[in-house]
């Protein structure tokens, strides 16, 4: 395998921190020379990726002024299709499909050992007992019918007794959707119009930028650090650019695992009431910490009634109830669920059977038992990467939620590496799913909820093979 060209490690490296978020839109970049002195490369070099970088469009030079990081224009959406015609259906490919490609696979492929879905399990449907509740609920024939377009009202009424915020305080604030991901398509729809920007995080869940891709938003992305969302770096974001809301998953980050801190929640508020701009919360992650609890949602701190609040039981219970639910103001609720209408409900056996399952008080002890499991699984993971530590292998523990972020050594490249994986019956997420392109990055997603322990050891000792074997080839 030939060398790569110096000039593509710098624009690699540039076009990735780009896409982060780390060099925001309007960042100025550095002079040819001085770049070049500090990487230690020719002015050639810096001026050939410069150039692959504008003839991208993430950069462009600025008359006697040098050269600044421009927003990313929106991606192709998916268009309307000729019948008539025979071809054009490459279209429907506008945006990437990872949700799609990892159901595929798990569809193909028997058995495998799955550290790329993010979900709890199945072997905590048994210490649940939710499948009784289900059985029950079957037996009753409201379950088979129409319910209300906004959601089971004694659903909506212990929801917001679970919440257990002031600032949701009636059930005509719920709406029940189809899982998060409707929950998030309802509120882009009625905030945003194709051609608008939105502000997001990055990297961030895969499904939040596919969905927003396909209506042709664009995507000014922001960086973390380990205290979350980087609030600086958004204040000189919003001085440039006035976004149609920001999205952001704040407690046990997916993919990073990382939890925005309780003093950059109340500046990010701050900022959200100066500028106008709503704040979507995915609280996807909140019930699954391992140890101590996080900090209140962005909702419970919310003065304004600028937050909307969106959550799942599909990360509390399981993924293929497909409940979920958005919580905000009476009017905007009411809004959305004129919108929701066009769909007409949400299925009304899952609704019922969650009802049931949270009026008999049985979704606390079963977090509680798996929150236990999650802890023991995430320590056998972690026993077997601290073995892979030589090998320059890095991550920080998870205080929650479902996922060890990896950094990979540099001569291992991660779409390499998940390909390997796929072949030998092991399925992991690579780390450029979590960006607006695909990119050389270093990065790889392990989900150590959804497999037993002894799988995870199975799962992490072929892992461990093909990153030897990788890291033998390349020296």
């Amino acid at each position: 395998m030939g060398r790569k060209p110096i000039y593509t490690r710098v624009y690699n490296q540039l076009r990735y921190q780009i896409l982060s978020g780390e060099l925001a839109i309007g960042s100025p970049l550095p002079p040819e020379r001085k770049l070049a002195a500090q990487l230690g490369v020719s002015r050639n070099t810096v001026v050939r990726a410069y150039a692959e970088l504008e003839a991208e469009g993430f950069i462009a030079s600025r008359m006697g002024s040098g050269r600044y990081v421009e927003a990313l224009p929106p991606a192709p959406r998916i268009r309307r299709i000729d019948w008539n015609s025979q071809h054009g259906y490459e279209s429907l490919a506008a945006s990437p499909s990872h949700m799609a490609e990892l159901l595929e696979v798990t569809d193909r492929c028997p058995n495998p050992i799955n550290f790329a879905h993010g979900d709890g399990g199945k072997h905590t449907l048994a210490s649940s007992r939710f499948s009784d509740y289900v059985k029950a609920t079957a037996e009753e024939l409201p379950s088979y019918y129409f319910t209300s377009v906004q959601g089971l009202p004694q659903l909506r009424e212990l929801l917001v007794e679970w919440m257990g915020m002031e600032q949701i305080s009636s059930p005509e604030q719920v709406t029940i959707t189809s899982g998060s991901q409707e929950g998030l398509y309802l509120i882009t729809t009625l905030l945003a119009r194709p051609g608008n920007c939105i502000v997001t995080e990055m990297p961030t869940y895969f499904g939040s930028l596919q969905l927003f891709q396909s209506l042709g938003l664009q995507i000014v992305p922001v960086p973390l650090d380990a205290d979350g969302m980087r609030i600086d770096v958004l204040e000189g974001v919003l001085a440039r650019c006035r976004p149609r809301f920001l999205y952001t998953v704040p407690t046990y980050h997916n993919p990073t695992g990382r939890t925005l801190s309780l003093e950059r929640r109340k500046r990010l508020l701050a900022l959200s009431e100066r500028y106008g701009i709503p704040i979507v919360e995915d609280d996807a992650y909140r019930h699954l910490h391992l140890a101590e609890e996080p900090p209140p949602p962005l909702k419970a701190l919310d003065e304004t009634g600028s937050v909307i609040y969106l959550n799942t039981f599909s990360k509390l219970l399981f993924p293929g109830l497909r409940i979920g639910w958005v919580a905000a103001s009476r009017p905007f609720v009411r809004l959305l669920t004129r919108l929701k209408e066009l769909s007409i409900t949400t299925n009304t056996l899952g609704q019922l059977a969650v009802a049931a399952f949270l009026r008999d008080g049985a979704l606390l002890p079963h977090l509680t038992d798996a929150r236990r499991q999650y802890a023991e699984q995430a320590a056998i993971m972690e026993r077997h990467l601290e073995r892979l530590r030589p090998l320059g292998i890095r991550w920080e523990r998870p205080a929650g939620g479902f996922y060890f972020w990896l950094s990979l050594p540099e001569e291992i490249n991660p779409r390499r590496l998940m390909t390997l994986c796929r072949e030998q019956g092991v399925l992991i997420a690579c780390g450029d799913m979590f960006l607006l392109r695909e990119a050389e990055q270093p990065y790889i997603r392990l989900c150590f909820t959804h497999e037993r322990p002894e799988q995870i050891d199975r799962g992490m000792a072929i892992i461990a093979r093909l990153l030897h074997e990788q890291k033998e080839l390349m020296t």
